[in-house]
Order: structure tokens, then sequence, then C-alpha cells
């Protein structure tokens, strides 16, 4: 159980938690605690619905898409279009963060061999610059068919999300060592439509539904109760990681904390160098691994000709071991030309947004509003549905029914508020 526990935990934490006190700066600390604190319940009893269909299918399913190609064929689209806007926002949000904190590790350095920032060249510190930088380096993995077992990929994950909480304790604790950005007002309530547009970004960072059934599968003696205590422990394990992110992020810097907490630190030191150095290796690591079910969910989409497994299997190696799965390979008739243009394609277009778009917290929106309600609120709530016909009148297939509700009234309003962001600042 403690496997099954550490690789979900390590799969739900990830960089969407770098722009949480900035949506408390949005929302209030009080309101945004307890957005965060119902984004668990809400997401856990999403996770208790797809173990409840799993365990009435007639045969075991490996992943979320297979449940839903068996129940739900005509939805399969919608399923991929999900999964592609996720991991390809996803991707993008890697490199806007990655190039962003680059040029402050470089000045960081700089102060550290005692150059001095002012002869460091201003192309060196160009973000849009690094961002290519960055994607040339990750080409090469990027065109891989067949994922290795990147286990190494959590245990940077969780080191770069401890150092992450050192850093943010000490420069709280000692907000004279360093000098940091002004604080700006900090308030426990606020009402605006930018709640409605930083909500996703809560949802986003609890986003584990298409790789739930590895995790249930890979559970000795997987019951019900077995189960949602493995997701209620990571699931917590996670709210409460994101509540001290969100609440110390907020009280250093109240108001005038940015997209993205860990650029808000200064460039002065080694010590918060290092931990940039770790997103910024973290992000590196996992952009090919947001590509491939990127890839696979638009090849499903284009309905190419190929026997390729599905974009959920594609996203399940990323919890390593721990998900009792064998490595997916595409074994594919497509041509190693339209592999390559395709993948090119999906590089090129998130080079461009990456570099148009400079607000971390939009992207996180966007995909959190599309993306994430739809795997963790709305897909769960469809399949019970269709399961379990027979129990239409039962309190757990209304509160079902509420869910999917919920989920579609969050995706309409939070993309909806996103895309007008978008447009005003155009």
């Amino acid at each position: 159980m403690l496997s099954s526990i550490s690789g979900l935990t390590n799969t739900i934490i990830g960089a969407g938690m770098l722009a949480l006190p900035h949506a408390y700066a949005k929302m209030g600390w009080l309101q945004g605690s307890l957005l965060v604190v119902l984004c668990a319940v809400v997401t856990n009893f999403g996770l208790y619905l797809i173990k409840l269909c799993a365990d009435r299918m007639d045969k075991r399913v490996n992943s979320f898409y297979d449940m839903t190609s068996q129940v739900m064929p005509s939805a399969v689209w919608y399923f991929d279009a999900t999964i592609f806007v996720k991991c390809f926002g996803v991707g993008v949000s890697y490199l806007m963060i990655s190039g962003n904190l680059i040029p402050q590790v470089i000045l960081s350095l700089a102060r550290a061999l005692g150059v001095g920032t002012k002869s460091v060249p201003s192309w060196l510190l160009s973000t849009p610059l690094w961002i290519l930088v960055c994607l040339t380096l990750m080409a090469p993995a990027c065109f891989y068919r067949k994922l290795d077992s990147l286990r190494i990929i959590g245990y940077l994950n969780m080191g770069a999300v401890a150092y992450l909480l050192l850093i943010l304790f000490y420069y709280f604790v000692n907000s004279s060592a360093a000098h940091l950005p002004s604080h700006g007002e900090m308030d426990a309530v606020l009402v605006s439509t930018d709640v409605l547009r930083t909500f996703p970004i809560m949802v986003f960072a609890y986003t584990c539904a298409q790789n739930i059934l590895p995790v249930y599968n890979e559970l000795q003696h997987s019951t019900v109760e077995r189960s949602t205590l493995v997701t209620v422990i990571s699931v917590g394990a996670s709210a409460l990681v994101y509540l001290v992110v969100a609440l110390v992020g907020y009280a250093t810097f109240g108001s005038n904390v940015s997209d993205n907490i860990i650029a808000m630190y200064p460039d002065t030191n080694l010590f918060v160098c290092f931990g940039k150095l770790s997103v910024i290796a973290l992000t590196l690591t996992s952009y090919p691994m947001q590509l491939y079910p990127c890839r696979a969910s638009l090849l499903n989409m284009l309905e190419v000709n190929v026997d390729v497994l599905s974009a959920t299997e594609a996203e399940q190696s990323m919890l390593g071991a721990s998900s009792g799965e064998m490595d997916p390979v595409l074994h594919r008739e497509i041509g190693e030309r339209r592999w390559t243009v395709l993948t090119l394609a999906l590089m090129s277009a998130g080079l461009f947004i990456s570099m148009l778009v400079n607000d971390l917290s939009v992207v996180l929106g966007i995909v959190g509003s599309v993306g994430s309600t739809t795997i963790s609120f709305i897909l769960p709530a469809l399949l019970y549905r269709s399961i379990f016909r027979e129990d239409a009148k039962s309190p757990l297939y209304t509160a079902a029914t509420a869910l999917g509700v919920w989920g579609a009234i969050v995706l309409v309003l939070a993309l909806t508020v996103n895309i007008s962001k978008i447009f005003q600042g155009l």
C-alpha cells in the first residue's frame, strides 16, 4: 500500500503548485484554503466513483481510456481531446517555467563567481532564447517511440518539492535575509472574476484520474476500502503540501506574489539558485513525458490507422514501476516522416504559445478548466451514470450527477473568463 500511496502522491504533486500563491492573491487566503480542501474532497469522490465502475466491469480494465471505450465509445474522441489539451498545456507551462528561471540562475551564478551582473550580455537573459534552447535540448527525447520507466523523475520531483518548501519557510521566517519584493495587502476573501479564472489551477493540481486504475490494479487486496484509503492519504498529503506552499507564499509577498512563486525569490545566492535549478531539471525531464500522450491523443483523434496505445497508458509511464505496468511501446505502421512532422508541429506550437503568453496562471487556468474538470469530474460522473443506470434513484447516483454538473459549470465559466483574459492582454 505504501508504494501505491507514494506513486500516486508523486503523480499528483507537480508544477501546478507554483501558481497556487498567485491564486490565493486573487481569492484571499481563507477562500483559497477552503477551495483547496474542496477540490481535494471532490477529487477523492471522483476517484471513488472510478473504483466502483472498475469493480462492476466484466473484465479488468488497465486504463481510464479502456473503461471509457467500453462504456461510452462515442465519448472516446472527447476523452482524447481533453488529454491532448491537458498534456499540451502542461508542456507549454514547463517551457514557460524553464525559460523564466534560467536567466535568474545565470545572474545567481554570475554573482557567485564574482563576475558581476552588469557584465552578463543581455542576450543571455532573454527568456525566448532559453525557451528555444530548452526545447532543443529536449528534442531528441521527444521523438522516441518508446518510453522507458522513469522512476528517477519521481525522485527528482519529490526532491524539488522538498527544496521549494525549504526555501519558502526560510524566507518566510527570515524575511530580512534578502531584498524581497515589497509585501502587498492580504485578504481573507475576495470576490471577482479572478476567482473563476484561477480556481482551475487548484483543480489542475489534483488531476490524477487518468492514472488511477494502474494504482488500483497493483494494490494487493484491492477492495473499495483499501483503494479509497490510498486515494484519501495521497490526495490529503498533496492538499497539505498545497496549503503550505500557498499560505506561506501568500504570507511572504501578499497581493504582489507572481504566478510562479519560485521566481519571486532573490537571485543573489546559490541557496535559491539550486532550488530553481531543481525545478528547471524537473520541467526539462518531464516535457517529453507530456508530449508522448499528447501525440498519442492527437493520432487517435486524427484516426490514423495504427496500433497505438492509449494516451492514458502513455501517461501512466510517469508512475514508473509503481504502476505495475510494462513500459508502453508504440508499435506503429505510421511512417517516420509523418511521425517526425507531427512531433515537430506539436513542439513548434508549444514554442510559439510559450513565447506569446507570459502569464503561467492563464495557461494552467485553461488546462484546468478544460482538461482537469473533464478528467476529474465530468467523465467519472458519466461513467458511473452509464454503468449504474439501475441505481438511478440512489443518493450516490444523484451525487455523481451533481459532480458532472459541477464540472460542466466550472468548465464553461472558468474557460470563458480565461479566454477573455487572453483577449484583454492582446
